[in-house]
């Protein structure tokens, strides 16, 4: 009990982060979550203490403030601060900068590194993507640090949250990122807790070739979108179809690495074209990969004509009837 309150004293003087609903698997009610292999998508560094350094400092220089030793700590199942010994090792949670791959989704990002894709959403929002948003092949995005926190008794999950964030509401976020059914821990059990932290600049991995590649084609797919689009769209306005075909085509490959919305504006401008030149099965075929990206986008009918709704409508899409503002 004396080691719990004591832990809870130091970690409600660290600064509250935002815990996010994380679990590995349904079973993670009543079965202990298995201690993370040292790997970059466990989020753990292995840190050999060299001499001089202390809890704090590891902090500072990990996560830029000295009051986050608690969450090394916890990953470490130290329940008070002690000197540290050169040579012994310390599992150091860290974020990880992802690159997404062609083919990645917020879905199969979160099964690979937050270990079950119904956490998507709780990586979306770290990164600042909209609900039910995609990612682009190229893109960095971030993995928050995660610690396991094991109970030494009964805990009830209001009492860990009041404990580590200050705030005992958190407790119905960890039952969700957790999927547990029950409102406490039992001895023994455990959780993993995300914590809404970067690790320092100096701490990260530097990107590998792969990923070195793949940010570079991203950069000039957006270059070739982001210069080619003015024209296109002008061309559109004068009816030019001929010419924003032209000018587009070449932009079909690069769709995995354009942001969501560059491949709709693509997509529907080619597609639109292709239906004034009375080839509406390449159209709908430009509209299924702009739909295969965002599948709930409409169509304002205001916008296009008639035949590029209904082959819109025929790939799938919606189409927005109301009149305009």
């Amino acid at each position: 009990m004396r080691a719990w309150l004591c832990l809870a004293a130091l970690v409600s003087a660290a600064p509250a982060a935002w815990a996010q609903p994380d679990a590995s698997t349904p079973a993670a009610a009543a079965t202990p979550a298995p201690a993370a292999p040292d790997s970059e998508v466990a989020g753990v560094a292995v840190h050999r203490v060299k001499r001089g350094d202390t809890l704090e400092l590891l902090a500072a220089e990990y996560y830029g403030d000295r009051r986050h030793k608690i969450y090394i700590m916890i990953e470490n199942r130290l329940d008070h601060a002690r000197d540290l010994k050169p040579g012994e090792r310390l599992r150091i949670p860290v974020s990880n900068e992802v690159t997404v791959a062609v083919g990645d989704t917020l879905k199969s990002l979160a099964a690979q590194y937050l270990g079950d894709e119904r956490r998507a959403k709780y990586l979306a929002e770290f990164n600042g993507i909209e609900p039910g948003g995609s990612v682009a092949a190229g893109m960095s995005i971030t993995v928050p640090l995660r610690v396991s926190f094991r109970a030494a008794r009964r805990e009830p999950l209001s009492g860990i949250a009041a404990g580590l964030f200050a705030d005992a509401s958190k407790a119905q976020l960890l039952k969700e990122y957790n999927f547990l059914r029950r409102d406490a821990l039992g001895k023994g059990e455990a959780i993993v807790v995300p914590i809404y932290l970067r690790v320092h600049p100096s701490k990260r991995r530097p990107p590998d070739a792969a990923s070195i590649s793949l940010l570079a084609r991203r950069t000039r797919a957006l270059e070739t979108a982001r210069h080619a689009l003015p024209e296109a769209r002008k061309a559109w306005d004068k009816g030019d179809y001929g010419a924003v075909r032209s000018m587009l085509a070449a932009l079909v490959s690069s769709f995995p690495y354009l942001d969501t919305e560059l491949v709709f504006e693509v997509g529907v401008l080619l597609g639109g074209a292709y239906v004034a030149f009375d080839d509406p099965d390449t159209a709908r075929t430009h509209f299924q990969q702009v739909l295969e990206r965002e599948p709930g986008r409409a169509l304002r009918a205001f916008d296009y004509s008639p035949k590029v709704c209904d082959v819109w409508r025929k790939a799938g899409g919606k189409v927005d009837e109301s009149p305009p503002p």
